[in-house]
This record gives structure tokens, sequence and C-alpha cells, in this order.
């Protein structure tokens, strides 16, 4: 686990996602790329960095020191370790999605080949649940 820091970027040699230096007249603001939208100080973009190492690889350490240490990072960016979790979960399957797409094996709804929809249990039985495949 090793993210690599300039005065521009942070990577990680672990993860896909990055954090990058949008320049400024007040020295400019970071943005993680799974967290658009949101400015952030530099020591902020390297927590954000390291939360992503953290949950990508809970096995290169003790899983409970690292979730602890995980809900400290999430705490640094305003938001609780269950939020970016779901959000990085967000951008794991976006990723994949395109691969899939890019591959020619689509199967989400309106792709090259769409997954027959999976009955919800209900009084009809008539419902069809796009969410669960």
């Amino acid at each position: 686990m090793a993210l690599r820091i300039s005065g521009r970027a942070i990577t990680s040699d672990m993860t896909p996602e990055t954090a990058h230096l949008i320049p400024g007249s007040d020295g400019g603001r970071w943005v993680l790329s799974w967290l658009p939208g949101r400015d952030l100080t530099r020591e902020q973009a390297i927590d954000g960095m390291a939360l992503d190492e953290i949950l990508s690889d809970l096995s290169a350490t003790d899983e409970e020191f690292a979730l602890e240490l995980a809900a400290l990072r999430a705490e640094s960016l305003g938001m609780r370790l269950e939020e970016a979790v779901v959000r990085l979960a967000a951008r794991i399957l976006e990723r994949d999605r395109r691969q899939r797409r890019a591959e020619g094996q689509d199967r989400s709804p309106g792709g090259p080949a769409e997954r027959p929809c999976t009955r919800r249990a209900n009084p009809s039985g008539s419902h069809c649940s796009s969410g669960i495949r």
C-alpha cells in the first residue's frame, strides 16, 4: 500500500482512484475522483486516497484497526464510513460496467445481452424487479 504524492496529484499502487489539484489564486483545491464536486484540502485528499486503499485491502492489516482508521479518514472528509464505502463501491460497479461494455459483454438493462427479469415475491407474482438479478 503506497500513495504517490506530488504537488499536483495523488495516486495509488492499489486503486485506480486519484486526487488532483485544481490550481487557483488561493493555492487551489483538491478533488478526489471518487468524490466529485467536493473541494478538499491537500490533507483531506490524502485522507481520501488512504481511505480508498484501506478499504481496497482490509486483509493487509488487522481488520478492526483498519476499519477504525478508515472511519477516521472518512470523518476528515465530513462523511460516515458507510457513505464512503457506498461511494467507492459505486465507482467499482461503474468501472466494471464500462469494461463489460467495451468488451461487448454488457448484461445491464439496455445492454447488448439484457438479463431476464427476476420476479420479486409479492401476492400477484407479477412485479419484475430490475434491481435484483
